[in-house]
């Protein structure tokens, strides 16, 4: 008799605490986080779900910068919409998406808040939606393409960071880069001008260790070159690396709502090329890269000067 009431009482007690509310979990603490890329489909690629996570709840902010206009040598040209801002198109519609995934609850539409802002002495685009922000700085892809043949651009950012190119244009003519600091200069003023008083920092960028991500494209490490020097001036914040193309190698690790994110991200931007007469990237080649995502962190070494105000 003792045994079969022991019995109930914990079967009781299992049910209550079966039947109890789950409480919520705690909000992340507010957050800046930059990902500083070489091209409109690096970070969809190779940044997510940590791009997603970076804006889906109120109190965090993502920031998308896109150093070159991945325009594959074709400039501002390209018939009928130029090739790089059918790739820019795919950006913007990647960040609407991960936008209305993290709050369904009311559409937001396509309308996105679209400036020429100056930072570090350079206009630069600028768009914001919800609580994300995306710049262009449309400096020239490092290769020309021509079918399968591939030229060094002779303004490429490895050349700027070299020296072997003393100034870097805008492939729309806005703006030109004299050397190699001016671009880092220019980055380091679009982190200082996104920053969040009361708020964390995180910066997301290319991994530099060949032995971790071998075979990289020149340009993913140009912009990571930079990003270093402007993470420097940031001691407060962690550094995450991230393997690039070497991550199709790799199994894939990103599991349940994460993967349709991260599905639905590249599916979006995939549309925005395709919708305006570019190539479409869903295919198998870079498919490939889908369900990967790796990175290992710095954590900070210091503190940094307290975000502006406003």
């Amino acid at each position: 008799m003792k045994r079969a009431l022991s019995g109930g009482l914990i079967a009781a007690f299992a049910s209550a605490c079966a039947s109890a509310p789950t409480a919520p979990p705690a909000p992340s603490p507010p957050v800046v986080s930059i990902f500083t890329v070489a091209h409109q489909d690096d970070w969809q690629l190779f940044m997510n779900p940590e791009a997603y996570h970076g804006m889906d709840e109120p109190q965090e902010k993502a920031v998308f910068i896109h150093v070159t206009a991945g325009d594959a040598g074709a400039g501002a040209g390209g018939e009928p919409v130029p090739y790089y801002l059918a790739r820019e198109e795919g950006a913007l519609r990647a960040v609407r998406f991960m936008a209305n995934a993290a709050d369904p609850s009311i559409g937001k539409g396509a309308r996105m808040d679209s400036a020429q802002v100056e930072r570090g002495g350079h206009g630069v685009q600028r768009y914001a939606y919800a609580n994300a922000v995306v710049y262009f700085l449309r400096l020239p892809d490092g290769n020309i393409v021509n079918g399968s043949v591939y030229t060094p651009h002779p303004e490429s950012l490895t050349r700027l960071r070299s020296g072997d190119a003393a100034t870097s244009g805008t492939v729309e003519q806005s703006g030109r880069y004299e050397g190699w600091q001016d671009l880092v200069d220019t980055l380091n003023a679009i982190v200082e001008s996104e920053r969040v008083a009361g708020s964390g920092l995180k910066l997301h960028i290319a991994e530099l260790d060949e032995t971790l991500n071998p075979k990289d494209h020149p340009d993913h490490r140009a912009v990571a070159f930079a990003m270093e020097d402007v993470a420097k001036l940031h001691p407060c914040a962690p550094v995450y690396r991230h393997i690039e193309y070497h991550t199709k190698t790799k199994p894939v690790n990103i599991t349940g709502k994460d993967y349709m994110i991260d599905v639905g991200t590249w599916a979006a931007t995939a549309s925005g090329l395709s919708d305006n007469h570019a190539k479409a990237t869903w295919e198998d080649e870079h498919n490939a890269w889908i369900g990967r995502s790796y990175s290992r962190a710095s954590p900070p070494t210091g503190a940094c000067q307290p975000a502006p105000l406003g």
